[in-house]
């Protein structure tokens, strides 16, 4: 039960020792959308049709701390050692190895106390994984785009 909070922890302190490639903007865009996202999954995944859950089923208030440590530390790394100047082939190696992480922590989170399947398999979450990390991708480059036209609007004001 201890493991997510260690390991979310551990994300956070290399979040904070890393060298940074998104600015704190981004971070903090990127991070709110990553809970909206995923409060919106779990609404249907979890609390609708009951195919999985943290802890026990239903809405469960000790796993807010974690959701919203957890969920934005994920997005930061993966955004943050991103290889966006690298070939399309190294940018699909990347997410494929970070879905592979995410599935070992999914795993691991399945044989503590922690989550819960109830009809749910991993290789959903295989399949899924990389739709994810390509969509988190495209929300930060949507932030990118609106950045920089707000950017442009105010300088030609």
């Amino acid at each position: 039960m201890i493991l997510p909070y260690l390991i979310t922890f551990l994300f956070w302190l290399i979040i904070i020792f890393s060298k940074k490639h998104l600015s704190l903007l981004e971070m903090y865009t990127t991070s709110f959308f990553s809970l909206y996202f995923e409060s919106i999954c779990n609404i249907f995944l979890d609390l609708k049709y009951d195919y999985f859950g943290y802890f026990r089923k239903g809405a469960d208030w000790s796993i807010l701390p974690i959701l919203f440590f957890m969920y934005p530390a994920v997005n930061i790394l993966f955004l943050n050692f991103f290889p966006f100047q690298y070939s399309i082939l190294k940018k699909i190696l990347y997410i494929g190895i970070c879905s592979m992480i995410s599935i070992m922590f999914e795993w691991l989170f399945l044989h503590t106390s922690f989550f819960y399947y109830n009809g749910w398999k991993l290789l959903y979450s295989a399949l899924l994984y990389p739709v994810i990390f390509i969509i988190l991708l495209s929300n930060l480059s949507l932030i990118r785009m609106l950045y920089k036209k707000s950017i442009q609007q105010h300088v030609h004001k």
